[in-house]
């Protein structure tokens, strides 16, 4: 496959992406699952020295589904799933919602369906069932296989799909703002592919928490805090690792359009922060090229 051809795949799986629930029943084959196995291995890092741990979990649809969801699991019928978690020092949900988001795209381009299923409200009994160390941290659970071709499979999945308005073309004045907070506005032609493929990234509750400020040649992104569709306790940490999602869905942009940037994380109290809202905690910035 050509160069060309392998990036407008690329783009294409991170606009095309949809959460499936409704799968085929027959396990993926040894050689795709291998594949799998690789994307989890090769994803990029935010933070070097943290330690992404991708453990195939099968074994969790079986015993812990309907546990995690009640009675939503019931209907998700997926043959794999994948139980990654991080340990490190530095951003751990931001750097493993970024690390993460990379395998689901990549197995989207491969044909496999897939479907976060949020962790963090229950994050320490999982850690416990799982012996995931002390301080590690597991923001979701990724269900994957072949997405059902039979009527009824396809139609439930278009359903939940339209009921969760994934099926519309995203305003991405939304999401992006020109010089001031104050100012929502279009993105220029040359940032639309990736604030696209930002505002088509999955998000916990569909919180879509992201904004986008473009400022001094740098673009700057912003979670947003206390985010009603969260709710309250552990479950507001769902920004950070939804904001790495974003990330990793425009860097792969930027791979697919042949353009160059890297991400640098900010901490609140950096000084060349944006002046932003209260609400708006400061991620990463960026400077494509």
């Amino acid at each position: 496959m050509s160069a060309s051809r392998e990036a407008a795949d690329l783009y294409a799986a991170i606009l095309s992406r949809r959460s499936v629930r409704r799968y085929a029943q027959e396990p993926l084959d040894s050689e795709t699952l291998a594949q799998v196995q690789h994307l989890a291995e090769s994803a990029r890092p935010l933070v070097p020295t943290n330690h992404m741990i991708v453990g195939r979990r099968d074994d969790l649809i079986r015993q812990d589904l309907v546990t995690l969801l009640g009675g939503y699991g019931r209907l998700i019928t997926p043959p794999h799933a994948l139980a990654p978690y991080i340990v490190g020092d530095r951003y751990l949900l931001t750097d493993l919602g970024y690390r993460v988001e990379q395998v689901v795209v990549r197995m989207t381009a491969l044909g496999i369906g897939s479907c976060y299923i949020g962790a963090l409200p229950k994050e320490e009994e999982i850690r416990r069932r799982l012996d995931i160390p002390s301080g590690g941290r597991i923001g979701a659970f990724v269900v994957f296989g072949r997405p059902a071709e039979s009527l009824t499979g396809q139609s439930f999945n278009r359903l939940l799909r339209t009921a969760l308005g994934r099926t519309r073309e995203p305003e991405l004045s939304r999401f992006f703002f020109q010089d001031s907070p104050d100012n929502p506005a279009q993105p220029p032609e040359a940032l639309r592919p990736l604030i696209l493929a930002a505002a088509r990234a999955p998000s916990a509750c569909n919180a879509q928490p992201w904004r986008f400020l473009w400022h001094a040649d740098r673009l700057v992104l912003f979670v947003t805090r206390n985010n009603p569709k969260y709710g309250d306790g552990r479950s507001e940490e769902y920004c950070l690792y939804d904001g790495g999602i974003a990330m990793a869905n425009m860097m792969l942009a930027m791979e697919a359009q042949g353009m160059t940037g890297q991400w640098q994380l900010l901490e609140p109290d950096d000084w060349a922060v944006p002046t932003h809202p209260s609400d708006w905690f400061p991620l990463a910035s960026l400077r494509p090229n």
